[in-house]
């Protein structure tokens, strides 16, 4: 590409018609000059843009490569290891030492599975069968199959939800994958004893559900990465606790794919608040009325 002032609209569209062929080649470092206020200018912005976007796509996926080995690493070292003491003979073939594998495997199988569901997210390829959904039925459901898991974790739960329906059209299995998640986190990364909230409300078309904790709470740094895919704190609510770093990931995805929005923030309650929005059919005291 020619990096000097071009005054001939041929010029800049042979220059246009080159970065594109660079762009189909995989080259994404090229710019086009974005000179005057006509039409070809605001091609070659739109090019530039279009350059940036798959530049940024291209370094997101080699992270995302070189992460994945590193996560995978790190169970299947274990593994070696533990299987190399049994076999030979520095530790005996114990019913725990099956045990302590068969975690690891777990974990691995865990990770693997997440990994699939991220992608599939990602490639708009998970199956969404929506229909109308009662979200307050549905957060109540997936509630009291954690309730116990939190309570022997030491922590009290605290409900707010309406008696009214809140209609929304979605996913009945992605919506409580979401809510799945929210509550698992929230036990994994909650110290005891300790306290997790969880709360439904109707703002204006949409409607806000809560999930939020006690200490340990997130620093300011980190509150915008919690969504990134294999983030985990330096801190207490890290990579001790079990978690894969993928379930905040795919809960983006899933209140994506509904139309709504997902965000983190620092809770009351000294720990970690996350606020999912989802848009609302149209009700009439409380029943969902066809279009």
């Amino acid at each position: 590409l020619h990096n000097n002032r071009h005054s001939f609209p041929t010029r800049r569209s042979s220059d246009l018609s080159e970065g594109t062929r660079a762009l189909a080649a995989g080259r994404y470092d090229l710019r086009l000059p974005e000179q005057g206020h006509d039409e070809i200018t605001a091609l070659a912005r739109d090019f530039n843009h279009l350059a940036d976007t798959l530049e940024r796509h291209r370094r997101a996926r080699q992270r995302w490569g070189q992460d994945i080995a590193h996560e995978l690493r790190t169970p299947l070292t274990v593994l070696q290891a533990e299987l190399q003491t049994l076999i030979e003979g520095v530790r005996p073939t114990t019913e725990a030492a099956l045990a302590s594998l068969l975690a690891e495997c777990e974990r691995l199988a865990a990770l693997v599975e997440d990994f699939h569901q991220l992608a599939l997210a990602d490639s708009a390829a998970l199956e969404y069968r929506f229909a109308q959904v009662d979200f307050p039925a549905l957060v109540e459901g997936v509630l009291d199959a954690h309730r116990g898991a939190l309570v022997g974790a030491g922590l009290t739960v605290d409900v707010e939800l309406p008696e009214e329906p809140l209609i929304v059209r979605g996913d009945r299995i992605r919506l409580a994958q979401l809510v799945d998640n929210l509550l698992l986190n929230a036990r994994r990364h909650t110290d005891a004893p300790g306290r997790v909230a969880v709360r439904l409300s109707p703002r204006g078309r949409m409607l806000r559900f809560t999930v939020e904790d006690s200490p340990p709470g997130v620093c300011d740094h980190d509150l915008p990465r919690l969504f990134e895919r294999l983030f985990r704190t330096d801190r207490s609510r890290g990579r001790a606790s079990g978690g894969s770093g993928l379930g905040l990931a795919i809960c983006r995805s899933i209140a994506g794919a509904h139309g709504g929005s997902i965000a983190a923030r620092h809770s009351a309650l000294g720990g970690l608040a996350v606020d999912v929005e989802l848009p609302q059919e149209p009700t009439e005291r409380g029943v969902w009325k066809p279009q």
